[in-house]
């Protein structure tokens, strides 16, 4: 197969190549000033706050995103970054987040969860702060002028599995429902090494090749030592859930280029056959996590993320037929 990538992101799909050469190192380092750009849309304002987690003393760092002129009673969105758990923080999502809250308009609220890479933080802690958060954002409408009912949640690679086992978590306990879960490049498995597309893109593979040392490994605190050869917890890993019905709508992106590709459709099938009301878009010749990087591809898939979330806020209920 012959990898050709979408016009204007040759260097994400460099930098997601194995090895070491000039002109991969060249695509890396012009990525990653891609990923960190933030222009700040005009009149929004952006406010960092510190909010109380579940663990005794501990807060957790949000980031608030109020676009310009919004309407009181907005609805709001949790946004969940990226990193395998063990990297990231909410600098590398803030141009999406204020691209979604001016799209919708909305407010979106990012959250700085604990990081996984030793016993002490994995999993459930890092999902914990995830709840802790969309909690906070349903019980301080008033604080944020929204309207405390209408929720999303958007979550990016592990924000994505993230996402997933928050929507699972409040199903369980009986909470609110997020109007939209979206996953964009979930890793919804620890398995997904077996997948036709891990192999299809064998070069673009993320993480190491012992799997002992693996992020997966990372947030579940070790398969030996915390899982002793036991499944992990469907909450950890959401494909495992044996019963995945009854969940809000979601919305999965993948990337045709992405080695989790084949990890995101087989939990999108996995909802539509449970009748979850699933959403699904691949990005053609894309990369893992496409929408990272600005270009008009990024700009055609937040406007699509932010159609799908004022369908389900009851935001297009004007478009239809009397």
């Amino acid at each position: 197969m012959k990898h050709t990538p979408f016009p204007g992101y040759e260097n994400q799909f460099l930098a997601q190549h194995v090895g070491q050469s000039e002109e991969l190192d060249a695509a890396r380092k012009a990525n990653g000033a891609a990923l960190m750009f933030f222009e700040k849309p005009e009149g929004m304002k952006v406010e960092d706050k510190m909010i109380p987690g579940y663990d005794e003393g501990q807060e957790i760092h949000i980031r608030i995103f109020t676009p310009a002129d919004l309407p009181a009673g907005a609805p709001a969105v949790l946004d969940i970054h990226g990193g395998g758990w063990v990297a990231g923080n909410l600098d590398i999502d803030n141009q999406r987040c204020a691209q979604i809250a001016v799209r919708v308009p909305c407010v979106v609220v990012s959250v700085e969860y604990r990081l996984s890479g030793s016993p002490e933080i994995s999993y459930p802690k890092p999902l914990e702060d995830c709840h802790a958060a969309y909690m906070w954002i349903l019980n301080n409408a008033d604080y944020l002028g929204t309207d405390g009912k209408r929720i999303g949640v958007h979550g990016s690679s592990s924000g994505g599995n993230l996402a997933a086992g928050l929507a699972l978590y409040l199903r369980d306990r009986n909470e609110h429902q997020p109007e939209l879960t979206v996953l964009n490049c979930p890793c919804v498995s620890n398995g997904f090494n077996e997948d036709y597309s891990y192999h299809q893109n064998f070069d673009m593979r993320m993480g190491p090749d012992v799997k002992a040392i693996g992020a997966e490994n990372c947030y579940t605190g070790g398969y030996f030592a915390a899982l002793g050869g036991k499944m992990p917890s469907h909450y950890a890993f959401p494909l495992y859930a044996n019963d995945v019905g009854m969940l809000g709508p979601h919305f999965i992106l993948v990337g045709e280029y992405d080695t989790l590709r084949d990890d995101g459709l087989k939990y999108a099938w996995r909802l539509i056959k449970a009748g979850v009301p699933t959403e699904l878009m691949m990005g053609a010749r894309s990369c893992h996590c496409w929408t990272a990087h600005p270009g008009v591809y990024t700009d055609l898939t937040h406007d699509s993320i932010a159609l799908s979330l004022q369908r389900e806020f009851g935001m297009l209920d004007h478009l239809k037929v009397k």
